[in-house]
């Protein structure tokens, strides 16, 4: 009988053992992107308010069904890092009780709303104040990823997850829920997550986050709403944003968003992004 570790060297597992005891594929990706904008923010030093990357990412994947019925999957990730290392993994188990998720696979964060639903976004804006590290585009969430979660299978249009990530003191949890139906060619589903992580030091403070949204879609049309909030004492900030999008063809989809975010414990704090 064989047996799989559920350990970091998942893939070698599955992949290793033997070529024909699971299907491997590799991809690779190039992108390259070039950003121009305009603000009130004096220049000095040469900087010309534009921007030029370029990324290379290569993936390897790996997936099995064992004779007992279950689903496993793994994959490792290189995403463009300058030493050419592998910077992402993730393992998972799905059966019929649902999915078991470790790091890159977890699910533990799978139902907060991000509203960016354009292709990719500028990075031209950056922190108002020395104070603020967070919500730099209000389209985002912010609630924290797990090292382990389980997701549960679908049980007539809802669903839950929950997860878990070891920190030292900063140990973190994550849960979240969503409830979708379907009416012919509408669709609406809401959702919610929330994360707490743990003080990191001793005068620090813990981090709270939380993810409200709506997705209604209508035949090609995707209508996406969510409010993300983010507190750890020195700030408070609020996200609102909604965003659309539009597919005329299989090749070409529309998508335009907008949002604000606002922190309670800085009224100077402000800032509006809208993507096309």
């Amino acid at each position: 009988m064989r047996k799989v570790l559920l350990a970091t060297t998942a893939l070698v597992a599955l992949g290793g053992v033997s070529a024909a005891s699971a299907d491997i594929s590799v991809s690779a990706a190039n992108e390259f992107k070039y950003t121009s904008w305009s603000d009130n923010t004096a220049e000095t030093g040469g900087v010309n308010k534009t921007n030029w990357n370029n990324t290379t990412s290569y993936k390897i994947s790996a997936s099995k069904v064992t004779d007992n019925g279950l689903s496993m999957s793994s994959y490792a990730l290189q995403d463009g890092t300058s030493d050419g290392s592998w910077n992402d993994f993730g393992f998972s188990i799905t059966g019929d009780f649902g999915t078991v998720g470790f790091e890159g696979s977890e699910s533990g964060d799978a139902f907060a709303t991000a509203v960016d639903v354009t292709p990719d976004e500028g990075n031209s804006i950056t922190t108002a104040t020395a104070t603020t590290t967070s919500y730099n585009l209000p389209g985002d969430e912010a609630v924290d990823s797990a090292s382990i979660s389980y997701k549960s299978p679908d049980i007539s249009g809802f669903q839950f997850a929950f997860g878990a990530k070891p920190n030292g003191n900063s140990d973190s949890s994550s849960f979240g829920a969503q409830y979708s139906m379907t009416s012919g060619t509408t669709s609406i589903t809401v959702k919610y997550a929330a994360s707490s992580a743990g003080k990191a030091t001793t005068g620090a403070a813990e981090l709270e986050a939380t993810s409200v949204g709506l997705v209604v879609g209508y035949g090609d049309a995707t209508v996406t709403y969510a409010q993300n909030t983010e507190e750890n004492g020195t700030y408070d900030f609020t996200a609102d944003a909604i965003g659309i999008t539009y597919k005329m063809s299989d090749s070409i989809t529309l998508s335009a968003y907008t949002g604000t975010t606002d922190d309670a414990k800085d009224t100077t704090h402000e800032v509006k992004d809208t993507g096309l």
